[in-house]
């Protein structure tokens, strides 16, 4: 496992109190759990919505490693997980050349909080930025 890795590894709880959406409405409730699996970072999403639908995603990458090829998503085609610092861990989706979506997971000084800012570019409509802020699960 990455050192760099190791502090986002865990089980993360949304505030929605603290979370702001410019696009769609914040979940009900969401966690999001960050495991390393043989040096691959897997990320496991849970979501509720406002009207109790459950969504669950996964996704793993190498961090600092080469791009993902996706299938399961018809939106894009690539994903890929850097490190900026070393308290910043950034996945980039794109469909063809362009960056269709951002993750920026900032993790904070004392370790507790994970702030996701996501920003969603819709080709020749507009960007939009969530910020999801997590705090780790006891």
């Amino acid at each position: 496992m990455s050192d760099l890795l190791g502090p986002f590894l865990g089980t993360w709880i949304l505030d929605t109190e603290e979370s702001h959406f410019e696009q769609g409405e914040p979940p009900k409730s969401a966690t999001m759990k960050i495991e390393d699996n043989f040096g691959m970072a897997r990320f496991s999403m849970n979501q509720v919505s406002q009207d109790g639908e459950i969504t669950n995603d996964d996704f793993e990458a190498l961090p600092d490693g080469p791009e993902v090829k996706l299938s399961k998503s018809g939106l894009v085609d690539a994903m890929r997980l850097v490190f900026d610092g070393d308290r910043k861990l950034v996945s980039e989706a794109r469909r063809g050349p362009l960056t269709i979506m951002k993750a920026e997971r900032e993790l904070s000084d004392d370790g507790i909080t994970l702030t996701v800012t996501q920003t969603v570019h819709l080709v020749d409509v507009a960007s939009f930025t969530n910020i999801s802020v997590y705090k780790r699960a006891q």
